[in-house]
């Protein structure tokens, strides 16, 4: 509409410099009165110019600035075209986080699952406080008995002393393995993994018969992936499907070696 204005404006202008120049000339040629009425309609030929000269400017002038707001709505338009593919990264982001981050929270409660399983399990094991003579039941198991309600009742630090007390002062009782188990289990419930992975190992160097060591090194995987370290991982995985392959922490092993797939593997 601007183009089309400012090309009207300009052949008006072109058609009244022709008159004008006309005009010149037929007054050169004019007498008196014809002339002086010539003379008026010049002038107001040239006053009808001027203005459409004015006009014709002050529509160049606009031109001049909606083109440049033009050009700031397109600066803008290409801003926020660029911070809404920002956006949408960054909300992927944000997605695939959660979304490992449940698969994490899955998987932790898998093993705090498992391993409520088994306290039960141990806890029914447990021997009697007492035998049918009506004894007391030995030291060791009632330290064990006193350390393993601490660990119900989520006292780690508590349960770790007397677990560690039976170990230390009954090396040799069948309940010594367990003892050192759950050491490592309490450490593992504080996320003290690298503590834990070394109580863990204490069972199988320490009591390599014990039916502890395979749930023991499946624990101890479980702490190198913790701790970003999943080649170990596997290794400690793959020797309980190895060696204890009908044990239920085999099978545990086995799916989390599925899970983890050719991650963590090198080239020998």
């Amino acid at each position: 509409m601007i183009a089309r204005s400012g090309e009207c404006g300009r052949r008006a202008i072109r058609a009244l410099a022709i008159a004008v120049a006309l005009g010149g000339a037929v007054t050169a040629c004019s007498s008196g009165a014809e002339r002086a009425r010539r003379e008026a309609e010049l002038s107001a030929l040239r006053a009808q110019l001027d203005e459409l000269r004015k006009a014709q400017d002050a529509a160049q002038g606009e031109r001049t600035k909606l083109a440049g707001e033009v050009k700031a709505l397109d600066a803008q338009q290409a801003f926020l075209l660029s911070e809404i593919t920002a956006s949408k990264e960054s909300v992927a982001q944000m997605k695939a986080a959660l979304e490992q981050s449940d698969a994490a929270v899955r998987e932790l409660r898998a093993v705090a699952d498992e391993g409520q399983r088994r306290l039960a399990e141990l806890a029914k094991a447990m021997p009697a406080p007492a035998d049918k003579s009506g004894a007391p039941p030995a030291p060791a198991e009632t330290l064990f008995s006193t350390a393993m309600a601490s660990l119900r009742a989520e006292e780690h630090g508590r349960a770790v002393l007397e677990f560690a007390e039976l170990v230390e002062r009954f090396p040799q009782d069948p309940l010594a393995s367990s003892a050192q188990f759950w050491i490592g289990e309490a450490y593992y419930r504080q996320r003290d993994f690298r503590q834990a992975l070394t109580e863990f190992q204490k069972v199988a160097d320490g009591y390599p018969q014990s039916a502890q060591v395979p749930e023991a090194l499946l624990k101890a995987g479980l702490c190198y992936r913790a701790l970003e370290e999943p080649e170990r991982a596997r290794e400690s995985w793959e020797q309980v499907t190895k060696t204890y392959p009908t044990t239920s922490a085999a099978n545990q092993a086995r799916s989390l070696l599925a899970q983890q797939g050719g991650k963590g593997r090198t080239t020998r």
